[in-house]
C-alpha cells in the first residue's frame, strides 16, 4: 500500500518545488543572509503544497476521465488499488498542512507570503479540480512558468531577508522556462489521449508542430536569460555553471527530433523524463553557483 501511494505522491517530482525555493535561498545566502529553520519550514510548505497539487492532479484526472486505464501514467486509482475519495482527503490534508505552516511564516514576515501562499493553494487546488481546471484550457504550462517560478524564489528569499524586489522574479526566468518545458513535454506525450478525453492542452492547442518549436524555445531560453542575468549583475557571476549543460541539452533536442519525425510514442513517452532531468541538473549548478559565489572573496588575488 506504501509504494502505491508514493507513485501517486510521486516525490520524485518534487524537486521541481525544492530547486526554486532553494535559488531563493541562496540568493538571500549571497547577501549572507540565511536561517535554515525558516528555511527548513519554507520547503516543508512548498513541498506540501506540490504534494496535495499531485494528488488532486490525480483525483481530477480520474473523475474527468482523462486517466484510464490506457492513458493513465499511474494506474493506483484507475485500477481501484487506491479509493479516489481517499485521494482527494489526502490533498486537502497536505493543503491544510501548507496553510499552517504558511499562517506561521505570514506571522512572522507579513502579508505577502500570505497572499502568495493563499494564490499558491487555490491554483494547486484548480489544477484539474474546482469549477473550471486551468489544466483543460490549455492553461498549464503558462500558469506553471509564474507558480514555479517567480511565485517560489521571490517568496523564499522574501522569507529569509524580510524584503524583496523585481530582482528576485527575474532571477528565476531560467528556471521558468524549464519547468514549463517540461509540463509541455507532459502535454506532448499524452496528446493522443487528452484528444480522446476531449479536454484542451497548449500542445494540442498548438499542434504538434508549433508545440516542439515552444519546447525549444523554452529550453534556449533558460541558457539565454542565464547569460543576461549574469551580464547585468542580477545573478552572481557562478550562477553560469548551467551554461556547461549546453552539450547535453543538443543531445536531448536531438533525440526529441529524432521521436517526432519517426513519430514514435515510445520515444515521446520518454520527454518528459528528460525534461525533468535537465530541469534538476540545470537548477541544482544554477543553485550551488548562487551559493558558492561569495567563497570568491576568500580566493587569493
Amino acid at each position: 500500500m506504501l509504494k502505491n501511494w508514493l507513485l501517486v505522491l510521486r516525490p520524485w517530482s518534487f524537486t521541481a518545488t525544492i530547486i526554486p525555493l532553494s535559488l531563493g535561498a541562496a540568493l538571500a545566502w549571497d547577501e549572507g543572509i540565511f536561517d535554515p529553520i525558516l528555511f527548513f519550514a519554507t520547503i516543508l510548505a512548498g513541498l506540501a503544497v506540490h504534494a496535495g497539487t499531485n494528488l488532486s492532479n490525480t483525483y481530477g484526472d480520474y473523475v474527468t476521465g482523462v486517466d484510464t486505464l490506457e492513458s493513465a501514467s499511474h494506474l493506483q486509482v484507475v485500477s481501484g488499488l487506491i479509493e479516489a475519495e481517499a485521494v482527494k482527503k489526502a490533498a486537502y490534508a497536505f493543503f491544510a498542512v501548507a496553510a499552517l505552516i504558511g499562517f506561521w511564516l505570514s506571522y512572522l514576515r507579513g502579508w505577502p507570503v500570505l497572499a502568495i501562499g493563499v494564490i499558491g493553494l487555490i491554483c494547486g487546488y484548480c489544477y484539474t479540480m474546482g469549477p473550471r481546471p486551468y489544466k483543460y484550457d490549455g492553461l498549464g504550462p503558462i500558469a506553471i512558468f509564474f507558480l514555479m517560478g517567480p511565485m517560489m524564489v521571490w517568496p523564499a528569499y522574501y522569507i529569509q531577508t524580510g524584503h524583496g524586489s523585481w530582482a528576485q522574479a527575474l532571477a528565476s526566468l531560467p528556471i521558468c522556462c524549464l519547468i514549463s518545458g517540461f509540463h509541455l513535454s507532459n502535454d506532448i506525450r499524452d496528446m493522443i489521449h487528452d484528444r480522446s478525453a476531449g479536454i484542451k492542452t497548449l500542445a494540442l492547442i498548438l499542434g504538434i508542430d508549433r508545440s516542439m518549436l515552444l519546447y525549444y524555445s523554452l529550453f534556449r531560453g533558460a541558457f539565454l536569460f542565464t547569460v543576461i542575468l549574469v551580464a547585468f549583475g542580477i545573478l552572481p557571476l557562478m550562477a553560469a555553471l548551467p551554461l556547461l549543460l549546453w552539450p547535453q541539452l543538443l543531445n536531448m533536442f536531438s533525440f526529441a527530433r529524432s521521436a517526432v519525425q519517426t513519430d514514435d510514442y515510445s520515444k515521446l513517452r520518454l520527454l518528459e523524463g528528460a525534461a525533468a532531468g535537465f530541469h534538476f541538473k540545470f537548477g541544482s549548478l544554477l543553485v550551488v553557483g548562487t551559493a558558492l559565489q561569495p567563497l570568491l572573496h576568500y580566493l587569493p588575488r
